[in-house]
Formats: C-alpha cells, sequence, structure tokens
C-alpha cells in the first residue's frame, strides 16, 4: 500500500499521463490510462511533507492541484489530530509571515 501511494504522489508532481483528479473533503480520486487509484487526503499529504519537509500552502496546491479551502480545510483537521504543526517563518521585508507545515515531531 506504501508504494502505490508513494507511486501516486510521484505521479501527481510529474503531471504524467494523469487525464483527471477527482477530490472530495478526504479523498482524492486519480486517473488515467495506467491507474485508478483512490487514495485518502490525509495520507497524501503526510507522504508529501514526508518526502518534501515543510511546505506551504501554494506548495502543496501545487504539488497535488487540490483547491486551496478543501487543502487548508483537512491541514486544520490534521492540525488538531496532532499529526501536523504549523510554522510560521519571519519575513526580512514587511508583511505576513511565510506559514510552513511539517509533520508533528512527534508523529
Amino acid at each position: 500500500m506504501q508504494q502505490s501511494k508513494n507511486m501516486l504522489t510521484k505521479k501527481i508532481k510529474e503531471k504524467s499521463d494523469i487525464q483527471g483528479i477527482v477530490i472530495s473533503s478526504r479523498r482524492v480520486y486519480v486517473y488515467s490510462d495506467e491507474i485508478d487509484q483512490e487514495i485518502e487526503l490525509e495520507n497524501l499529504l503526510i507522504n508529501l511533507l514526508d518526502e518534501h519537509g515543510p511546505l506551504t500552502r501554494n506548495e502543496l496546491v501545487a504539488l497535488t492541484h487540490i483547491p486551496r479551502s478543501t487543502l487548508y480545510d483537512n491541514l486544520a483537521k490534521m492540525i488538531s489530530d496532532g499529526i501536523i504543526e504549523k510554522e510560521s517563518v519571519p519575513r526580512s521585508t514587511r508583511g505576513r509571515p511565510k506559514v510552513l507545515f511539517k509533520l508533528a515531531s512527534n508523529y
């Protein structure tokens, strides 16, 4: 199962031959000529954060093609469950700090 999740993450990142991604509130359905797979959104986010380290919401949107609001709702649930943590990084210029999401240290 872990191998298929990693393959799905890799395919999404490469955008190779994926014909479509359908997103529900908690699941992602990916289909192409080669794969037709369902994965829990939480597992996909865990795999991405484990593989890439801390990421911003925009980086997660770019990697997954999931709408920002759906992604943020799931990130908020994962924060409350203690799976991931939110970290603010101050900018060298004026403006809001950059917010990174990372796997919780106890996860």
